[in-house]
């Protein structure tokens, strides 16, 4: 998801997670992600989230924050910052039902300087009056099965959290993977986990 280049409170991030689409954001979320402001909130209160069902993980080591920049006519410009992974929150533990998982994450400490710095250079290109662009922010993980997935809806939830939200805000709820590209089986492309 695409927001003018650090424009105050109006930062939109997507937690994308096993390819999932962003267009599926509850109404409910865009009112309390509007208040993040990308030049001031503290990327190390950053929490992400994603309930799966239990026959679907992310792969160790796979979970990445993808930041993409594009000002006035430069190409864009991309990093990637490691995630890590939490123990389940509590208040996410009543999201986990029958048949499903949470897991979370945040920015990895050792990538924290390197995202101040990407942040401070951003900046300082708004300062420098450098003429309009677009941020878009994305989760990204790759993920594994452990057991074939039945038929029917396979659905993913994901979350976000930031210091100005205060708890975890759902970017998407119920989201089938088995339809969410149209033409393309997204459940069938998912691996088999590592014995």
């Amino acid at each position: 998801m695409r927001s003018p280049l650090l424009s105050s409170r109006a930062l939109w991030l997507a937690l994308c997670l096993l390819a999932a689409g962003c267009g599926h954001m509850p109404v409910m979320s865009l009112a309390k992600l509007a208040r993040v402001d990308f030049e001031s909130t503290d990327p190390a209160q950053l929490r992400a989230a994603v309930k799966l069902p239990l026959a679907v993980k992310p792969l160790p080591q796979g979970v990445v924050l993808r930041i993409a920049v594009k000002v006035g006519r430069s190409p864009e410009d991309m990093r990637e910052f490691m995630l890590r992974e939490l123990p389940t929150p509590p208040e996410l533990a009543s999201e986990a039902g029958a048949g499903t998982h949470v897991f979370a994450y945040r920015i990895d400490e050792a990538d924290l300087p390197r995202l101040l710095a990407f942040r401070s250079e951003l900046i300082a290109r708004k300062g420098a009056g450098s003429p309009g662009g677009s941020i878009s922010i994305a989760v990204h993980t790759r993920g594994c099965k452990t057991a074939d997935l039945a038929d029917g809806p396979v659905y993913l939830t994901t979350y976000l959290r930031t210091a100005e939200t205060g708890d975890y805000v759902a970017l998407t709820r119920d989201v089938d993977l088995r339809s969410l590209v149209p033409g393309r089986a997204i459940v069938d492309e998912i691996p088999r986990c590592p014995a």
